[in-house]
């Protein structure tokens, strides 16, 4: 019996990652266009309102076969993709920190890196209305989960997140962006000063390696290389170790 019910959390909470993650894009393609999130899709061929059956996370594409109901054109598959891994990391996210309240702060990073990633990679942006609620949203679950002892560590981690980069944008001019930032400034929130420079430093490799791929295997050279989904990455990574997420993954192979 324990096995079916936890068969029965695990596939609940796979369902409400999809979902989020289905959502999430939204907010990530509209907020930048200035489009209320509260509207209905649409099809960006036809123009024709979608019902609710349409946008089914994974369901819906499958029933209809990776085509528009109206028009018959064709949905990216990226976008079933996204809701499997993202729904995979909130079931990683509730085993390996075995329903702790820390779960919660670990769904809350995996929205914002996934969203501020999807308005990188389309609009080459990062929305202040997509990062000021996630701050809002991390401080009060730091206040609620702190992170260790010390009621001031996500400060120092805004702060450490933020100041250097802001001095170094200054001193020499679009060496990076204002929205990346005021991102490490929110994610120096989740994983404290140390975390945050850490994440830095992989976020930089990450976006190295995407560069020479982009540069070897891309026809099309872009002048701008989205840095989001490189932070993502990085940070994601430095969240396991400062969760303690890879200590128990650690020993299921050790």
């Amino acid at each position: 019996m324990n096995n079916v019910i936890s068969a029965f959390i695990y596939s609940y909470i796979f369902i409400i990652g999809m979902c989020l993650c289905s959502f999430f894009m939204v907010v990530g393609y509209r907020v930048v266009r200035k489009e209320g999130l509260a509207g209905r899709s649409h099809c960006e061929n036809c123009k024709n309102t979608l019902m609710w059956w349409h946008v089914l996370p994974l369901i819906s594409y499958i029933v209809l076969r990776g085509k528009c109901y109206f028009c018959s054109s064709k949905i990216g598959i990226q976008n079933p993709i996204f809701e499997i891994f993202i729904g995979i990391l909130f079931v990683n996210s509730a085993y390996f920190l075995d329903f702790s309240v820390e779960m919660f702060v670990s769904f809350t990073l995996i929205c914002l890196l996934f969203t501020v990633s999807v308005s990188d990679l389309l609009y080459q942006i990062i929305p202040n209305k997509v990062l000021f609620p996630f701050f809002i949203v991390i401080l009060i679950e730091r206040t609620v989960v702190p992170q260790n002892e010390f009621w001031w560590y996500p400060l120092a981690g805004i702060l450490v997140g933020f100041f250097p980069l802001f001095l170094i944008a200054l001193t020499k001019d679009k060496a990076i962006g204002g929205g990346d930032i005021k991102l490490f400034a929110v994610i120096g929130a989740f994983v404290g000063p140390i975390g945050v420079l850490v994440a830095l430093f992989l976020a930089s490799l990450t976006g190295i390696i995407f560069y020479i791929f982009s540069f070897i295997f891309v026809e099309k050279k872009e002048k701008y290389i989205p840095f989001a989904p490189s932070i993502g990455i990085g940070s994601f990574i430095v969240y396991l170790f400062t969760s303690r997420q890879m200590e128990v993954i650690l020993q299921l192979f050790s």
